[in-house]
């Protein structure tokens, strides 16, 4: 359903909107979670920190190809909202073939490159290899993240989140079908687990272009249509390079923290591992309420409806406060047994270590109310900058901290100093949307 956030009740938009992207975000997660659960069960811990010690690495190609997706989505939403639906058509084929150039240089440089990269992250030599296995056969299947990614940008552009959502629960699906059958069945360890992840994802790739076929007249495309028009380019490379940019930082850090936590051996990484899944579901919902938040500003910013923008971002924060409230209660009271989801009861150490890093973790939780609503609100408004410069900040103080305390607190130093870096971050950006505020306060409203 094509929704417009530009006139109606704000807390319903944001609310109706978010739930499919919350859901498909948690569905992504599975993607990981399916491979980590199903390969730690069949072929043990090592094979765990296996995929586990690869993920960093993909997570920053993928990012790179969500950056260009995100930049893309601000882009579109803006054009929704000011009823400039030819600019927007043009928009999604000029990212659509200048996207899809880049992904395929990054696919070859992945699948060539695999092993040196789990090299440089220090990955422990008796699972080196399966590590790189997997991240080459992963890597194969980026141009089909990269069509799912910018499909789903262009609907939910248009306010159309749901079926992203519809399209993602099919591609889980098949994920974890073809997990139990490649690992379980076939015993194809990681390489099976990689294999169910890339079809997964052409699933998803081909389902959402299907669709925009059949039924979004908006966003459909011919083969003529599929262009690239310089002004566009030019303004879809400034914001995406900023949005890759930030992404590339973020997992940067992680790899470099991932890096730290490799040399504490294999209970520590398999428990980092398994933490680290648990920790992306809980803040899953933090990120599509950003996500919602950012849809909903670049509207209302193409619309040049700045109260309505404010008014927003105030309602964001009340909602992402009561949530991230109930989720600190809850990995306080159960950090075991999402940890030992991960980990058999034998392996003790693991969990213990585990369990400790998550329940550190949810202290610092209640500062991502900040740091994920004005990550979304600057991104609708198109200071993408500013959303990079947050991101250069909290990381160095993230891997800085981790390093400085690594040795006394073990894994548990990453939970100080992302704590450290959330509070910095948080920080700035008040102080940044306090200037936003003044820089607009003449705006005439639409």
């Amino acid at each position: 359903m094509i929704r417009s956030m530009t006139e109606g009740n704000i807390t319903k938009h944001l609310l109706l909107y978010s739930v499919p992207l919350l859901m498909g975000n948690l569905l992504q997660q599975l993607y990981h979670t399916a491979d980590s659960v199903i390969v730690g069960r069949f072929n043990g811990k090592e094979a765990l920190a296996a995929v586990g010690a690869a993920g960093p690495i993909m997570n920053i190609l993928i990012f790179l190809i969500v950056g260009i997706s995100l930049g893309t989505s601000v882009l579109m939403a803006s054009f929704f909202g000011g009823g400039k639906l030819k600019t927007l058509k043009e928009e999604l084929a000029t990212a659509l073939v200048s996207g899809g150039i880049f992904t395929g240089i990054l696919m070859v440089l992945s699948f060539a490159g695999s092993g040196l990269f789990i090299r440089l992250t220090q990955t422990p030599e008796d699972i080196e290899q399966m590590a790189t296995l997997y991240l080459a056969i992963v890597s194969l299947g980026l141009p089909f993240t990269y069509l799912y990614n910018i499909f789903s940008s262009a609907l939910r552009s248009i306010g159309e989140s749901r079926v992203p959502f519809y399209v993602l629960v099919a591609a889980t699906v098949t994920n974890i079908v073809l997990d139990i059958l490649l690992i379980g069945s076939f015993h194809m360890g990681v390489a099976g687990a990689a294999l169910a992840t890339i079809s997964s994802q052409a699933v998803s790739a081909f389902a959402s272009f299907v669709y925009i076929q059949a039924r979004v007249p908006m966003l459909r495309l011919t083969f003529g249509d599929l262009k690239i028009n310089a002004g566009l380019l030019k303004d879809t490379i400034d914001y995406s390079l900023v949005a890759g940019v930030q992404q590339t930082v973020l997992y940067l850090g992680r790899i470099l923290v991932q890096s730290g936590v490799n040399t504490l051996g294999i209970d520590a990484v398999a428990a980092f591992n398994a933490a680290s899944i648990t920790d992306n579901y809980i803040l899953a919902p933090g990120d599509s309420l950003a996500a919602a938040l950012t849809t909903y500003i670049a509207q209302n910013n193409g619309a040049k409806k700045r109260a309505r923008i404010i008014a927003g971002v105030k309602r964001m924060l009340v909602i992402m406060f009561c949530y991230i409230a109930f989720a600190t209660i809850v990995i306080f009271t159960h950090a075991g047994v999402f940890i030992g989801l991960f980990l058999e009861k034998a392996e003790t150490n693991a969990l213990e270590l585990g369990v400790k890093y998550l329940t550190l973790m949810a202290c610092f939780y209640i500062l991502t109310t900040i740091c994920q609503t004005f990550q979304g609100f600057f991104r609708g408004v198109g200071e993408l900058k500013i959303t990079l410069i947050a991101t250069f900040i909290q990381i160095p103080i993230r891997v800085a901290g981790t390093y400085a305390l690594l040795g006394v607190l073990g894994i548990q130093a990453v939970s100080v100093g992302v704590g450290i870096g959330w509070a910095v971050m948080s920080v700035y950006e008040l102080w940044s949307y306090r200037g936003w505020k003044r820089r607009t306060a003449g705006q005439s409203e639409g």
